[in-house]
């Protein structure tokens, strides 16, 4: 059995990992299909996560089927599943008010802990969530960054007709055109990168790009900030119009000048959101069920794991959207 391995920062080798134990009563053992490459995972490879616990196996955007099931786990032998990848306790307030997302004790896998880049995993069945017959492995691989956006967008509620800018042509800035776009509002990617450009047009219609630059006088009832740099925060309060909202997907740890009047003399909303809950999960696969609901342009490549090299370099290159390794 293979898995991929992070000695130190950019030190990634596929090795022969060591035999799995023998599975508790409440996990099962998971033959993983697709593992799709997280910007984390990248900043985990280059050394910019400063919690993450090297050595380590990365990875935690993956869709396989349960091959061995604990005695006291519902999920038979043969379901396909993906893993919800952020563990949570369910006993602190946050936990039982549903915001697992938020979870004082809260810890990422691929990060604090090993992932899931390997041909066989074994994990806590509460942390894998089934995949309906009808999403195919290659589409069911977006399900976990898809409900990123599925809760980011929840805050806003976004209705048809209105003005929508999304800032940073990423993977989370690409679901939220699609996303944006079936609730029939009015979308505008504003990104550096020309590619990252074309490929938001296919996930739309009518979808206006622009250059930061080129934005102008033009205001948003709401501002999806998924690029995370200073400049893109600060532009998605300049554009914002009164009454308006922004959703922060985007994550800097940089100073951000704050526009304090305007936010408060414009009743401007800020929303923060990170990652998702179950309840995410499962509208993000409701989303997937239509097969009307083309999230393809987003998943860029699908590469053979023996040539993970070329993946990690692809995906740090910034010309590709979704980089998946076919395990």
């Amino acid at each position: 059995m293979l898995e991929l391995y992070l000695n130190q920062p950019g030190e990634l080798v596929l090795r022969e990992a060591k035999a799995l134990p023998a599975i508790k009563k409440n996990e099962v053992k998971i033959k993983v299909v697709y593992g799709g490459i997280c910007g984390s995972d990248l900043k985990v490879y280059k050394g910019l996560i400063t919690y993450a616990a090297y050595p380590l196996r990365p990875g935690h955007e993956v869709v396989g089927t349960v091959i061995e099931a604990g005695q006291e786990v519902s999920h038979k032998v043969g379901t396909r599943v993906v893993v919800f990848p952020n563990t949570f306790c369910g006993q602190c307030e946050y936990c039982k008010r549903g915001k697992t997302n938020i979870c004082e004790s809260k810890q990422p896998i691929g990060v604090s802990s090993d992932g899931v880049f390997a041909q066989e995993v074994i994990i806590e069945a509460k942390y894998i969530v089934a995949v309906p017959d009808e999403i195919a492995d290659e589409r069911a691989v977006l399900i976990e960054p898809f409900a990123v956006t599925v809760h980011a967008l929840r805050h806003a509620n976004i209705q048809e007709g209105d003005s929508v800018a999304i800032i940073g042509g990423g993977t989370e800035g690409l679901f939220s055109v699609a996303l944006a776009n079936k609730v029939g509002a009015k979308i505008t990617v504003i990104d550096v990168n020309p590619v990252k450009l074309e490929i938001a047009k296919r996930l739309g219609k009518n979808v206006q790009t622009l250059h930061p630059k080129d934005v102008g006088d033009q205001f948003f009832d709401v501002v999806v900030e998924a690029a995370g740099v200073p400049a893109s925060i600060e532009q998605a309060m300049k554009i914002v119009k009164p009454g308006g909202a922004i959703v922060a997907i985007g994550i800097t740890c940089d100073p951000v000048n704050y526009p304090a009047l305007k936010i408060t003399r414009s009743e401007v909303t800020i929303y923060g959101s990170i990652i998702y809950t179950l309840k995410d999960f499962a509208d993000a696969i409701e989303y997937l069920k239509d097969p009307t609901f083309d999230l393809s342009p987003v998943l860029s490549k699908v590469i053979p794991l023996t040539d993970f090299h070329q993946a990690f370099e692809d995906a740090l290159g910034g010309n590709f959207a979704k980089i998946a390794l076919k395990f």
